[in-house]
């Protein structure tokens, strides 16, 4: 017990402390404007390798989260959204264009896959219809501990701006850790995996937009 309260104070105050961090980075970004520059240029797709790598992840956090529940510890997984949990257990890459959650087909784009080295991160993809644009950091900008990343998603005639976090020492301690953000018709998720929680930085990441077709 008291190591677990120890636990939860240290990660309790590591968060206050990014959160401030982050918080006087967002004040620069969102007081000095917001640069567009790069918009324009190639937009990156999926291929086959990045598909391989963002499934791994995927049957990974599977078997993690299957794991954790089975020998108790259920304090290690953080899903709180049930769309997210629905993803983990009983999501599948048809191919390219199609994920499927039990019987219900997604089209998706990937944001983000890391996987034991692997590492897919551009700064502009697009795929079924949705477009996502890495908008530049202000150089004046600096974040410590932590990533921000501020991005332009369009989808249906409509732009929208979405704001990620990426905290490597808050989703360490979980074998699985989950964002989920829904916006419009969009779901935006992340997924961090490790397999020794607590020891050692996440060995998996895997980022995603969904919608219904």
């Amino acid at each position: 017990m008291g190591k677990s309260v120890r636990l939860v104070s240290f990660r309790s105050l590591l968060l206050v402390l990014i959160v401030l961090v982050i918080s006087v980075g967002l004040y620069f970004v969102f007081s000095h404007g917001q640069s567009l520059r790069g918009v324009a240029g190639n937009f990156t797709t999926v291929n086959s390798t990045v598909l391989g790598y963002a499934g791994r992840v995927l049957v990974e956090a599977r078997v993690l989260y299957t794991n954790a529940i089975a020998e108790n510890e259920s304090n290690l997984v953080d899903v709180l959204n049930d769309f997210t949990r629905g993803l983990i257990l009983n999501g599948t890459f048809i191919n390219g264009t199609t994920l499927t959650i039990g019987h219900t087909q997604y089209k998706y784009v990937i944001l983000r896959v890391y996987y034991n080295g692997f590492s897919f991160f551009p700064e502009k993809i697009q795929g079924n219809g949705i477009r996502v644009v890495l908008l530049p950091k202000p150089a004046t900008v600096t974040y410590t501990g932590g990533w921000v990343g501020h991005y332009l998603v369009t989808y249906n005639g409509k732009t929208y701006n979405v704001t990620l976090f990426d905290v490597p020492l808050m989703v360490m301690w979980d074998y699985v850790s989950t964002s989920t953000q829904r916006i419009g018709n969009l779901y935006i998720i992340q997924i961090w995996i490790n397999k020794e929680p607590g020891k050692s930085l996440p060995n998996g990441e895997l980022w995603i937009i969904l919608t219904k077709p």
